[in-house]
């Protein structure tokens, strides 16, 4: 056993600055490797073979590997299942410790107890993406709050100056000869890469991420609270104007992080309501680990089993923005040329499929789970439990976005509309929130459902398995 390595396994913190893990393994060995494996378990779960995350992902690790060699080191990059591995590459290069950012989503927990087992112990989980862990913010019997309000009352009480603490990284001449490491991995059959067209070699295609520069997130995370955090409670329900912060994909992957983007929002004292979704961030990811259940089951056990509609036709329609609401419409075709959809819009999509559409709100989830930049486990079956108002302190069930009047209400002028709509774009902004209320635009559906009758349905619904429940 070398006693003097630690390999720094990177996982969701993608950067070498306020770095837990390697903050870590600094202070337990006299030198350091850090290692990234794309997981196939993790990417069979996504067929997209031009998936943008992967783009950034494979760019923040060229990058990382780019500065570490500034450094006197170097990134492994490796593939294949991360449970067989980690333990194989510890014993190959003689590892004492490895060092890993804590993640709390069901199946990465069994990973990494797999990992400690097969290693003997030597699996050291370190708290980075998150301000307090699912297991810091509980109720005074241990239990778990189910409700936002509560949870974040005690979050906000637990807060001290060194719950944002970062972490400071003094690794000059600290890292392992990286030749002789890549050289060892090989010779030991591993499928070592090369930052060099990284994609190609596990088989997906890198894409144009203009809106996803991984150089900038620390800019644009200072930006945003300087600029325009102030004004956030008002411009971020509005799709049409950048009124968010737009830095979830960075946190996702940990290009930035938490504490840092915490303590900015500290310093400026309009920042509170940007606060508070760092917050829900934190009870969502909570609610996972306590009911690792809730990605396949409804929380609330009264709305298991309900009796969605089975229709692949209006299911497509809803994918591929042709369902003749134009908020809906814009929401799902910003998904699928970008990445990314505003917030406010995903919660009207995702109302739209549960409460019009009458479709299982798990659809929706799968849905998003292959296109969203920013995609977490935790957030995502969060929110849609949220909108299809079977979670945890979701919204009431008898509460149905109607999405005309979101439409009038949240983008006025048509902007977003017009963004992503084209065919109804010479529509005046009043008429291009109802495009069939007079004759109907060419090359435009007219809506697959009537929003009134679908509204009553889904009020039945809810209402029987609420009385029987």
């Amino acid at each position: 056993m070398n006693v003097n390595l630690s390999l720094v396994w990177l996982r969701r913190d993608l950067r070498l600055y306020d770095h837990a893990a390697l903050h870590k393994a600094l202070s337990l060995s006299a030198c350091v490797q850090p290692v990234f494996v794309f997981d196939t378990d993790i990417l069979q779960q996504f067929s997209n073979k031009q998936d943008r995350r992967l783009t950034f992902i494979a760019r923040a690790l060229c990058a990382i590997d780019s500065e570490l060699k500034k450094r006197g080191g170097g990134l492994l990059l490796l593939h294949g299942r991360a449970q067989d591995i980690i333990p194989k590459l510890a014993e190959t290069l003689g590892a004492a410790h490895i060092i890993a950012a804590e993640d709390f989503e069901p199946k990465t927990i069994l990973r990494d107890q797999e990992v400690n087992k097969k290693t003997g112990g030597k699996l050291t989980l370190v708290k980075d993406h998150l301000i307090f862990s699912p297991t810091e913010i509980t109720k005074d019997d241990g239990s778990a709050y189910k409700v936002f309000t509560p949870y974040s009352r005690v979050w906000r009480a637990k807060l001290s100056p060194a719950s944002a603490a970062p972490y400071t990284i003094h690794d000059a001449g600290r890292y392992a000869d990286f030749a002789s490491i890549r050289q060892r991995a090989q010779a030991a059959g591993f499928a070592v890469l090369t930052p060099e067209n990284l994609l190609a070699q596990i088989g997906y295609e890198e894409v144009a991420l203009p809106d996803w520069p991984v150089d900038n997130a620390r800019k644009r995370l200072a930006d945003f609270v300087r600029e325009k955090s102030r004004n956030y409670e008002h411009a971020r329900d509005l799709p049409a104007t950048h009124g968010t912060s737009r830095i979830s994909p960075y946190l996702r992957f940990g290009l930035m992080s938490i504490r840092e983007a915490l303590t900015l929002a500290q310093e400026n004292g309009g920042a509170d309501k940007w606060i508070n979704e760092l917050i829900w961030r934190e009870f969502y990811a909570a609610i996972l680990y306590h009911f690792p259940h809730t990605p396949s089951l409804e929380f609330q056990a009264q709305f298991v089993g309900l009796p969605w509609r089975q229709d692949e036709k209006l299911l497509a329609a809803w994918k591929t923005g042709n369902t003749g609401y134009p908020i809906i419409d814009a929401a799902m075709r910003e998904l699928l040329q970008t990445g990314w959809m505003h917030n406010r819009a995903r919660m009207i999509v995702a109302s739209f499929l549960t409460k019009d559409l009458l479709l299982d709100w798990r659809l929706g989830e799968a849905h998003f789970a292959q296109y969203l930049m920013d995609y977490e486990l935790a957030s995502n079956v969060g929110g849609w439990q949220w909108a299809a108002s079977t979670g945890t302190d979701a919204q009431p069930w008898f509460r149905i976005f109607n999405p005309t009047l979101q439409s009038q209400k949240f983008d006025p002028r048509g902007e977003y509309i017009r963004k992503y709509v084209p065919e109804i774009a010479h529509l005046s902004d009043k008429e291009i929130h109802e495009p069939w209320a007079k004759a109907k635009p060419a090359g435009y559906p007219t809506p697959i459902v009537n929003h009134a009758a679908a509204r009553e349905q889904a009020l039945a619904m809810f209402k029987a398995a609420s009385q029987q429940g």
